[in-house]
């Protein structure tokens, strides 16, 4: 009896040991020196050319179209009021999966800057549909 005792007050603090191990050595979602260089050299605003009329992000609920034409519209040719604040201008996936879309309502942050309840468009919230071609 006293053995076993013994293996699981082992097991328990190895497990502790490894939790706090875990938690300073997990990434903190900061900014790192490499990310930052990222930023500092991205491609400057374009306003020379005009913008695509839709960008097409594949996901698993369906190819998702955004109307870049319609929003560019709404703020009047202001690519200032995305761009850079918002979005960077690149083709870089947004990684807003399903359990994001919470997160970035609460933010205000990502598409749901403006696609909030409170925000100055639709609530992503139940409106799949009007970005993904079905909601499995």
């Amino acid at each position: 009896m006293r053995v076993l005792q013994i293996i699981l007050g082992i097991i328990l603090v190895g497990g502790l040991g490894a939790t706090v191990w875990f938690m300073f050595t997990a990434p903190t979602g900061q900014a790192t020196p490499a990310s930052k260089t990222v930023e500092t050299t991205q491609t400057p605003l374009r306003t020379d050319i005009p913008p695509p009329d839709t960008i097409v992000f594949d996901n698993k609920y369906g190819p998702s179209t955004f109307t870049h034409k319609l929003h560019y519209e709404r703020v009047n040719g202001n690519c200032t009021v995305c761009h850079t604040k918002i979005f960077p201008q690149s083709r870089a996936p947004i990684n807003y999966g399903k359990a994001l879309h919470r997160v970035a309502e609460a933010e205000g942050t990502s598409c749901a800057f403006c696609h909030r309840v409170g925000g100055t468009s639709f609530a992503v919230d139940s409106h799949c549909v009007k970005c993904h071609e079905s909601k499995q």
